[in-house]
């Protein structure tokens, strides 16, 4: 045998092709490649892990120079496999044939692989863009290893969120409806059927230090099938351009059509990135909705404001927030919050004109001061985005306030409601208005099922729709959805069980609904509160004042605590004490209507003003209590069409005033609309005054024979809930019957 030449064909290459070596690699990638592409195709569909794909991406590595050791040293021959040990240059241990076909294999493998590119690069095999397409983008996950971390996670989905909602011809769900599925463990599928939408955005957040890494993925919600996924890892100070890159992505794959001005450039909010990051507590404390959350909000947005006062986002949420804290007595809001709420959103449009939140914002602050201005603002605000579900619960508001406008008020409701559709809100309404259909509570149950249904895995919503049950009246509705959500051991799902019992009169067990209550976590202050509430309608003063002393011992400053105090000792007849009690020591203000947390107090619902009015006369103030008297008449008849606390406000009110004619009148007027009054007690002095008037009397009879029936009805709802499986849900038909579903 003749030496060989390097390069003549006889070197390492040629010993590779005798040995099979290039066609077994060539064959190995190309069937390794097809099989991960059919696994990223089929593997999310099944619910299989994310890892299980990177384990195959490695397996198949990993088992690439294998397979090239194999080849080197094994052949198949006609005994099977067995080691190759022909010299080089002479024939290799081949079975029949099989050389001849390799090729022909390699060659069918190659068509394949690109039959298969080619069909990936078309638009073959992918699902078509909706017709009506709806996305909902979910709360993204926190991966920074910090809990403290979570606002900015779920703020950068909600920034994602409001630049889609700009796009026209896209539905986006509003955040209260996709981000009530956090921690929930639904599969996808499932979110987007309850939502309603064709697609879903998932993602991840990684922040350390000045490195932001974001993953992202956007699936079909029929199928679950992935129609785009990406990665960034850039800088904090580059959020806003993955934020734009991230929505331009979403756009292209589901709103082919939405082209040009739409997918320009948006301009950077701010330049400040702690500003942008107290912006974003700032919006995370506004969602939360309470008085001491808001409060916060307001700081942060201050905050984010002096280290970038051009930040018009900034300016709108504060407006906003200052709004919304007036809501909240417990926490009193500045006295000139609505005066600052209306400057900040100003401000905001002089910056931006073309912001859709600070013309919302700037609406909802002058609406009663001007409708026909605010309407046009709230107009703008859905030209420039109308997915801003804000702004229509808001306009439908503004709306409400004129019977001649109800049509257009249902139809922004119904918009509202295909954006938002598990707003516990909107859902109340529903209730609200089914109420009043007056057709033996049949719509009402309907109305409740639905929105049960929608709810059914969000405390929050179960405790609003608990809420709204109660204050329509409804008693066995409210324990019936308490049940449904006591077990999660909330604090508001024990306290939901002490009200629907006070409503048909039965203490008993409403006190022992506030003993269970007393023994949760979180619940011992708000039991203890009704506790007292519970002497002091048994009449037992002398247990009423060892739990009020214990009550003002462990909330010194808690201003409710403090005006309770007040209207039971007024109830008592200790008019001194009361007098202290409501203004904290100091005397009297002689301008009641405008006197330091009078006011709001007043109409409240828990009936203060005519314990009020009592305290203002016991001590010598009969000419303010009166002129108190006449400015509440006025003010409660002009919201007589208003909710039943203001009705029952009036009714007291009168009855306290010695006008009987028209306190019964009120009261016959109320349980015309509601089956069982909240917060009416018969035991109160100025009611207990109207007894003897046959029309009172015959009210109350009325009224006895619908707390008998809904306490029957209670009580075989209780008794089937001991009896139940674990985890079964009681329902309620349409006539009131319940039944079991496991």
């Amino acid at each position: 045998m003749t030496e060989r030449e390097p390069g003549s064909g006889h070197g390492l290459f040629a010993r590779l092709r005798e040995r099979g070596v290039p066609r077994v690699a060539a064959s190995y990638a190309l069937i390794a490649w097809l099989l991960l592409q059919i696994a990223d195709v089929v593997l999310d569909p099944l619910g299989v892990p994310k890892w299980a794909m990177t384990a195959l991406i490695i397996a198949a590595a990993v088992g690439f120079p294998i397979a090239i050791a194999l080849a080197w040293f094994l052949e198949i021959g006609a005994h099977g496999v067995e080691f190759d040990t022909a010299a080089e240059g002479m024939p290799r241990p081949t079975g029949r044939g099989l050389r001849h076909y390799a090729d022909a294999i390699v060659i069918g493998l190659l068509l394949v692989v690109v039959a298969v590119l080619l069909v990936r690069q078309s638009d073959l095999g992918k699902p078509k863009p909706p017709e009506n397409p709806a996305i909902a983008v979910l709360p993204f996950e926190n991966l920074s290893g910090d809990p403290a971390q979570e606002y900015f996670a779920d703020g950068f989905a909600q920034e994602v969120l409001d630049r889609l909602g700009r796009v026209p011809g896209l539905t986006v769900i509003a955040r209260s409806s996709s981000f009530s599925f956090k921690g929930r463990g639904l599969d996808r599928q499932t979110i987007a059927g309850r939502l309603g939408v064709t697609t879903l955005l998932d993602g991840s957040v990684r922040r350390v230090g000045n490195r932001l890494k974001l993953s992202a993925e956007l699936v079909d919600g029929a199928t679950g099938r992935q129609l785009w996924s990406g990665t960034f890892d850039r800088e904090f100070t580059d959020t806003f351009d993955v934020q734009e890159e991230l929505a331009a992505a979403v756009i292209e794959a589901i709103v082919p059509a939405a082209r040009g001005e739409t997918m320009a450039k948006a301009i950077a909010p701010t330049t400040d990135m702690d500003a942008y990051d107290l912006y974003l507590l700032g919006r995370s404390a506004q969602e939360a909705r309470t008085g001491p959350r808001l409060r916060e909000s307001v700081g942060y947005l201050q905050k984010a404001i002096a280290m970038d006062p051009k930040y018009a986002k900034a300016h709108a949420a504060l407006s906003r927030s200052l709004y919304l804290w007036t809501f909240y007595s417990t926490v009193p809001p500045p006295a000139d919050a609505m005066v600052r709420a209306e400057a900040e959103a100003h401000k905001a449009l002089a910056i931006d004109p073309g912001s859709s939140e600070a013309h919302a914002a700037l609406a909802t602050v002058t609406r009663e001061k001007n409708p026909a201005g605010a309407e046009e603002e709230y107009k703008r605000a859905l030209e420039l985005n109308p997915n801003n579900a804000a702004a229509l619960w808001d306009y439908g508001v503004l709306l409400s306030s004129d019977p001649k406008r109800g049509d257009e008020q249902r139809v922004l409701m119904e918009r509202l409601e295909r954006l938002d559709p598990r707003s516990s809100i909107l859902w109340a309404q529903k209730l609200g208005d089914a109420a009043e259909q007056r057709d033996g509570d049949k719509a009402f149950r309907t109305e409740l099922d639905k929105a049960l249904a929608m709810l059914a895995d969000n405390p929050d919503g179960l405790n609003e729709i608990a809420r709204t049950c109660r204050g329509l009246g409804y008693a066995p509705e409210a324990y019936w959805v308490s049940l449904q959500f006591e077990a999660t051991g909330a604090m508001d799902a024990a306290l939901a069980t002490i009200i629907p019992w006070l409503l048909v009169d039965d203490l008993d067990r409403a006190q022992r609904a506030a003993d269970r209550l007393a023994q949760s976590r979180d619940g011992a202050d708000i039991a203890l509160a009704w506790q007292v509430e519970i002497a002091g309608l048994r009449g037992d003063f002398a247990a009423w004042k060892r739990l009020n002393d214990r009550l003002l011992e462990t909330l010194p400053d808690d201003l409710r605590s403090r005006r309770r105090t007040a209207f039971w000792l007024a109830v008592q007849g200790r008019y001194p004490e009361a007098a202290l009690e409501l203004t904290k020591g100091e005397p009297l203000p002689d301008s009641p209507m405008g006197g330091p947390g009078l006011g709001g107090a007043m109409l409240s619902g828990k009936q203060l003003l005519p314990a009020v009015l009592r305290i203002y006369r016991a001590t010598g103030h009969g000419r303010e209590a009166d002129e108190m008297a006449q400015h509440y008449f006025k003010v409660l008849r002009g919201q007589l069409e208003g909710d039943p606390v203001t009705t029952l406000d009036l009714a007291a009110l009168a009855a306290n005033e010695g006008r009987n004619g028209e306190a019964v009148q009120t009261l016959k007027s109320l349980f015309d609309r509601v089956p069982l009054v909240f917060f009416f007690y018969p035991q109160l002095p100025w009611f207990k005054s109207l007894e003897g008037l046959p029309a009172y009397d015959q009210l109350m009879a009325e009224r006895r024979r619908r707390i008998d029936k809904a306490h029957a009805e209670m009580l075989r709802l209780e008794a089937s809930a001991r009896g139940s499986a674990p985890g079964a849900v009681i329902q309620l038909d349409s006539r009131g019957s319940e039944h079991t579903i496991d």
